[in-house]
């Protein structure tokens, strides 16, 4: 396999992880506005609320990562 078709498998494989962490944030989208303004916070599901935000923030670091990767390998490249 060629670097540019590693790359390419990267950046595929990188930005499948970050929308399945989106969406995951997205299906609790209504749960979390049905939500009574005066919830008590022990009733709130706050470890799995972080949880999947943090998942998420990875995801999309990690691909905003590897697309600023190949950017500087495409403009090392495109220079000679």
């Amino acid at each position: 396999m060629s670097d540019e078709a590693s790359a390419v498998l990267a950046l595929k494989n990188a930005w499948s992880g970050a929308v399945a962490a989106s969406r995951e944030i997205e299906q609790l989208a209504d749960e979390v506005a049905a939500l009574p303004e005066g919830s008590a916070l022990t009733d709130l599901d706050l470890d799995r609320y972080h949880r999947l935000t943090a998942a998420q923030s990875n995801a999309v670091m990690a691909l905003r990562g590897l697309v600023e990767q190949l950017q500087r390998k495409r403009e090392k490249a495109a220079a000679g």
